[in-house]
């Protein structure tokens, strides 16, 4: 019952996630679904709503991207310090989109969809790369109220053996 997925007892019980021609080929191939062979059974698997795979896949490919996230210490949302960015920060980040990136570098481009990889539709229609709806992040966040604050402009800069030199 990983993911959330219910137990598969027999044949049947396929038939909600596989269109009745791939069920039907699986069952002449296996002779129970405890054979059906992984990559096989995803394949044959309806994509799910808004996806490209079905819900084995999906499963795996969630999991995976969330063990990535989890186990990578510099993963930008973390909390430990140095490397994790204010609460600002994580706003402004949030904020920036493929569409966004696409429209700031490509100076021929003078539309886009919101969700570029998506297929257009009326829930996604092309928008100027001006439009509101395409937000851009603010720098604000990472301005320092005081360089001296910071080690690096601390530092004294004179040569050596000059006046008031180390």
């Amino acid at each position: 019952m990983y993911c959330g997925l219910p137990p598969v007892g027999n044949f049947s019980d396929l038939a909600q996630d596989m269109d009745a021609g791939a069920l039907g080929r699986i069952k002449k191939v296996y002779k129970h679904v405890d054979d059906i062979d992984f990559y096989t059974g995803g394949l044959a698997e309806r994509p799910i709503q808004d996806g490209l795979v079905g819900p084995t896949f999906a499963c795996v490919i969630a999991d995976q991207f969330l063990r990535l996230k989890r186990g990578d210490r510099f993963w930008y949302e973390t909390n430990e310090k140095p490397m994790a960015f204010a609460k600002e920060q994580l706003t402004e980040l949030h904020k920036t989109s493929l569409a966004r990136i696409l429209c700031d570098n490509i100076p021929e481009l003078g539309s886009i969809q919101r969700w570029p990889l998506r297929n257009y539709a009326t829930g996604n229609p092309r928008l100027p790369c001006s439009s509101q709806s395409i937000p851009r992040m603010d720098l604000g966040a990472w301005e320092e109220d005081d360089l001296d604050k910071i080690e690096l402009f601390k530092m004294d800069y004179r040569p050596r053996g000059s006046a008031g030199g180390r």
